[in-house]
């Protein structure tokens, strides 16, 4: 995988995490504050005038469901479609004037959230279905995921144009080497300047290879001029044997 991709994959995963991260944090405190919404509308709704008078009509409850709980557990009336089964193991609400509790309960007509108010006959149920609810939140996590998603594809397609331009000087530098190593011509300039890492690497390149040509040309003079000086003892040796033949 290429310094590019890696450069672009990294900085994604970091968005998406962040992203998701805080898509989280706004998903509970946005279902916290719509449960908190439920539970105060379940509270103004007077438990104990229910518990005197039985379970109203429908009219006084218009988007919420009632039922009242006897002190042995059975149900004596209820406007739920299907009449939540009461628990109460510790005893804390049943037949306890003014004691509340909430709760969420699973139905076979959905989710309701529900509030328990002791009276001294029982208890008093008031609950308010969740479907609602629960479509804006999944709607919320959808709209999360489809953000860090695009966010993410954002991301990786800016950290390819940034690492494009922060590895091009990089790339140079490795075709100069591969050129020089392909062809063995140290005439190749990279031809960068600038004061950050990179630049001064291509300096230093181009001093490299002009002190390699520098090298390479001494080394042929070195040759050229050592053939000299042994050419002309050469031909006098040459030239006294043969002085010496005749």
């Amino acid at each position: 995988m290429s310094l590019r991709w890696k450069f672009s994959l990294a900085l994604a995963a970091i968005v998406a995490v962040t992203a998701i991260a805080f898509g989280t944090v706004s998903y509970r405190s946005t279902r916290s504050q719509l449960y908190d919404e439920i539970d105060r509308s379940l509270a103004a709704i007077d438990g104990r005038l229910i518990g005197q008078q039985g379970v109203p009509d429908r009219g006084p409850l218009i988007g919420f469901d009632a039922q009242i709980v006897l002190l042995d557990g059975t149900i004596a009336g209820s406007t739920f479609p299907s009449p939540i089964p009461f628990s109460d193991p510790g005893g804390e609400v049943l037949g306890i004037r003014g004691a509340t509790a909430f709760s969420t309960v699973d139905t076979a007509d959905g989710t309701y959230r529900v509030r328990t108010l002791g009276v001294p006959r029982g208890a008093v149920q008031v609950g308010r279905s969740l479907e609602e609810t629960e479509r804006i939140l999944a709607d919320l996590r959808v709209r999360t995921l489809l953000i860090a998603g695009l966010v993410s594809g954002a991301a990786i397609a800016l950290g390819l144009w940034i690492s494009g331009r922060a590895t091009a000087s990089l790339r140079r530098l490795t075709a100069a080497a591969e050129h020089v190593e392909s062809t063995g011509r140290l005439d190749v300039a990279v031809g960068e300047e600038g004061s950050d890492e990179v630049g001064r690497l291509g300096v230093a390149f181009d001093r490299m290879l002009a002190a390699l040509a520098r090298s390479k040309d001494e080394q042929r003079r070195l040759v050229q001029d050592a053939g000299h000086e042994l050419r002309t003892p050469l031909t006098s040796l040459r030239t006294n044997l043969d002085t010496l033949r005749r």
